[in-house]
């Protein structure tokens, strides 16, 4: 590679080889450094190129060349000497985009970050330059000498760093995003640090790596729950490739819909927000998957206790135009649960038990490139799961009168998405994105109980009774997204979007069929049709070397019912560095949120009802405000402080007692309007580079609701109001064949509602009703608790240690890990009960002990 030489070495041999006179000052030359390649060319042209960007001037009078400073150009003169210089950074083996790269100007200092693909724009003098690009993770390219005369694309591969290898990395991902941008509280996940949190069922999960962030509660052990910063869990909205997903859970959140053998990184925000996003009043999470590489085909294979994964990506003929990525992975819990219930059935004579589940995600994806400049794709995700439990009771007595009952409960669950795109480089200044998709969430809930009566042997009448509830969201999308750079100050992004959205919260069948009688009732409940349209514009203003401001506002209607809604979303976030490793910000963000998810209970469940919002319900919002502080200690560590206080409107929620309310009087009367606020501080010490890496983060949280047809109408803590939150990830690369992962958890316990007395009811049923216990057997006693206040006990102080170690081999890697190292048995929930003596006691509930499990990695 050529390397720039002194200006006066190369000037000397200049005038050896010219026979010119040359007049100028000995100081106008001091310091600089050219590179300039020449043969057989005009002495003009060879100065021109030689002196350009350098702040000289040259005039040939016969033979005699005179040089002086150049005189500043101003106005559209001094515009029309800079050009642009655009392309992409990207995998040097995969050609995957690289989000979050920089591209310096080495001459100027001048430097901008990549898109989600990859792409970047900067607008430099004319002349001589040289570029690089950096991520970390990556080497650093090499210096690449630019001759900028025009606008010009130039593109950079970055191969990855290997592990042990001697590499200067100047500053990670985590230092570069908290000290040289405006965003409170958000960040990027690669699937470098997924891997590196201790994996449960040998499975690696994109909302457990989450949830270890500080603000970030998990809600009920184990589950893949995520309630940010005193919010609700349908308040987050999770995006795959920028379309937005309902249901993200399997088997109640034990693990998540997103396959980490398709993902490419993912962007998390929680407290100041994009302009780009709008719907939720959390957080914004999206999942950015692979294009397909175009070299050669790579794949892996997963084989763990729990699941098997396959994912495989590659070009699709020789032009390395077309690429493809392939993933899917199943459960076999159906098949590990069918033996083991096969043997509890061969132990009982009378009364047997059914029990199977099992889980599919399959993620499908061809890209064409038309050239550098252009490409388009066609993505597909498809997910389900189903879950089959039941009783059978065939009584062996030969008594004279019995009963027999067969009752068969099966659930299925999914999302269906397609979605087409196509982006291209309109110029090298702008960016644009066209996308159209269709999603589906679907449920459906089959109840089977059918009863024979038995005289004398014999089967002398028979009951069946079939219920049904189906429900179901259908979204039609259409959105363009623009990325524009008109200087190097200004970074925006602008677009629009329209969405057709088809509600069917509940639709209810029942058949019920004896032998004298028959009937069928069907409620198809109502379906809501609404057309939601959003617009945005944001910018992110570099003010200065040292202060920053990204400002936006995000537009949206929504129109249902025959009126619309229409909502203004400001965002506005600053940033101030008062030295080059310390960085201030403070932000504002408004959210909307038109749909809501009923809970019948704090667990995730398919079964909970997605509604948009009706009658006189006005849109959820939320208003937040957030400060912080982050500081680059040298070595990797960098330390972060941030606090905020947020304010939520028209939050919704069940009455104490909408389950009474028959089904046809509709939701609205179901439900009630409030209002919450939430706030806190967030402490983050984290280490990116080197062998060892993670960080520690501790949250100090306060979180309360407030609803006019609950509690009496007073105020109430959350039921995720977690006081105190400490998480401790640690990743050991020992050396290229082994790594220990270590993480552990604390945190206050949730909230709870207990009953502060029992009353003696007239003894009509032994069994009530509430949102922490469902439906509950309180014994003969008769005995009803009275709730007066809503979550007013605190579990019991949470904490876990998971443990990870990980053996790569020439093909693959061994995983084993430990969920809960230390078997502490977590209180999750406490449940009435009857004690020996027939009274009423309270019982606490756990359900995970330590877990071991190991899975094989075959990477082909």
């Amino acid at each position: 590679m050529p390397i720039p030489v002194r200006l006066k070495k190369v000037f000397a041999e200049i005038v050896v080889q010219s026979g010119h006179n040359y007049i100028y000052s000995p100081d106008l030359l001091k310091g600089l450094k050219v590179t300039v390649h020449a043969k057989n060319e005009p002495l003009e042209s060879v100065l021109k190129r030689m002196f350009s960007g350098t702040g000289i001037a040259f005039t040939i009078k016969g033979n005699n060349v005179v040089l002086k400073k150049e005189k500043k150009a101003k106005g559209k003169e001094s515009e029309a000497r800079r050009h642009s210089v655009s392309g992409f950074v990207k995998e040097e083996e995969s050609g995957e985009p690289i989000a979050g790269a920089i591209v310096r100007d080495r001459r100027t200092g001048k430097a901008t970050i990549t898109n989600a693909n990859g792409f970047y724009t900067l607008s430099l003098p004319q002349g001589e330059t040289t570029l690089q690009a950096s991520s970390f993770d990556y080497i650093d390219s090499e210096p690449s000498e630019i001759h900028l005369f025009a606008d010009k694309s130039h593109d950079f591969s970055l191969g990855r760093s290997r592990q042990l290898e001697e590499v200067v990395i100047t500053a990670s991902n985590e230092e570069r995003h908290a000290l040289h941008s405006s965003d409170v509280g958000s960040s990027t996940l690669s699937i470098g640090k997924i891997n590196a949190i201790p994996a449960v069922f040998g499975e690696r999960d994109v909302i457990k790596s989450l949830q270890l962030d500080p603000g970030v509660s998990a809600g009920v052990e184990g589950l893949a729950g995520m309630y940010v910063h005193g919010g609700n869990a349908d308040e987050n909205l999770y995006m795959l490739d920028n379309i937005p997903l309902y249901q993200v859970n399997h088997l109640g959140g034990l693990f998540s819909t997103f396959n980490p053998g398709v993902l490419r990184n993912v962007d998390f925000y929680k407290s100041s927000f994009p302009a780009k996003y709008d719907g939720r009043i959390s957080s914004f999470i999206d999942v950015h998957t692979k294009d397909g590489r175009t070299d050669r085909h790579l794949g892996e294979f997963s084989l763990g206790l729990t699941s098997g994964n396959l994912s495989v990506d590659g070009p699709i003929g020789k032009d390395g135009k077309t690429s493809y990525s392939f993933g899917i992975r199943r459960s076999w819990l159906d098949v590990l649960t069918t033996p083991m219930t096969a043997i509890i059935n061969a132990t009982q004579k009378e009364d047997h038990v059914r029990f199977g589940y099992a889980f599919t995600d399959l993620n499908a994806k061809i890209t064409h490139r038309f050239s550098d400049r252009s490409k388009a794709w066609l993505s597909i995700y498809y997910g389900e799961d189903y879950l089959r439990g039941g009783t059978k009771w065939t009584p062996t007595d030969n008594a004279v009168y019995d009963i027999k009952e067969d009752t068969w409960l099966k659930l299925n669950w999914g999302n269906i998405l397609v979605s087409a795109g196509w982006n291209r480089v309109l110029s090298p200044k702008l960016f644009a994105e066209f996308n159209a998709s269709f999603t589906r969430y679907f449920s459906k809930l089959k109840n089977d109980e059918n009863t024979w009566e038995i005289v004398n042997g014999k089967e002398t009448s028979e009951l069946h009774d079939l219920r049904v509830d189906k429900n179901s969201i259908n979204d039609w999308n259409l959105r363009a997204s623009f990325d524009w750079r008109p200087s190097d100050a200004h970074h925006a992004e602008f677009g629009a979007s329209m969405t057709f959205h088809s509600f069917v919260p509940s639709q209810l069948t029942r058949h019920i069929k004896s032998n004298d009688f028959e009937s069928f009732a069907r409620n198809d409940g109502t379906t809501y049709n609404a057309i939601e349209t959003n617009a945005y514009f944001g910018d992110d203003w570099t003010l200065s070397d040292r202060l920053r401001m990204n400002a936006g506002i995000h537009a949206s209607l929504f129109h249902i019912d025959g009126k619309t809604h229409g909502r203004l979303s400001p965002r506005l976030s600053l940033s101030f560095s008062p030295t080059p490793t310390m960085a201030l910000k403070a932000s504002y963000s408004r959210a909307v949120q038109y749909v809501h998810q009923l809970n019948q209970s704090y667990i995730s469940l398919p079964t909970d009802k997605w509604v948009p919002i009706t009658g006189d319900f006005r849109p959820k919002t939320s208003d937040k405000i957030a400060i912080g502080g982050y500081k680059s200690i040298g070595k990797g560590y960098v330390v972060s402080l941030e606090g905020y206080y947020k304010w939520m409107h028209n939050i919704l929620d069940y009455t104490e007692l909408y389950y009474l309310i028959p089904p046809a009087q509709g939701w609205d009367d179901r439900l009630t309007s409030g209002k919450g606020t939430s706030k806190g501080i967030d402490f983050k010490l984290t280490k990116s580079t080197g062998k060892l890496t993670g960080h520690v983060s501790y949250s100090l949280m306060w979180a309360d609701r407030q609803f006019d047809r609950l509690n009496g109408g007073k105020a109430f803590p959350a039921r995720f109001d977690n006081r105190h939150k400490i998480n401790i990830l640690c990743s050991w690369k020992i050396n290229p064949t082994w790594e220990i992962n270590a993480s552990w958890t604390g945190m206050s316990g949730n909230r709870f509602t207990l009953p502060t007395q029992m009353w003696q009811g007239p003894g009509l049923s032994d069994f009530f009703y509430s949102k922490e216990w469902g439906t509950t057997n309180v014994g003969d006693s008769g005995s009803v608790p009275l709730i007066k206040n809503v979550n007013n006990y605190r579990l019991p102080f949470y904490h876990r240690l998971d443990l990870g170690i990980v053996r790569h081999t020439k093909r693959g890697y061994w995983t084993i890990s430990i969920y809960n190292a230390y078997c502490h048995k977590n209180i999750i929930s406490i449940r009435p009960g009857i004690n020996n003596a027939g009274k009423p006691v309270f019982q606490k509930l756990s359900i995970l002990p330590i877990i071991p499990s190991f899975s094989y990695t075959w990477l082909f």
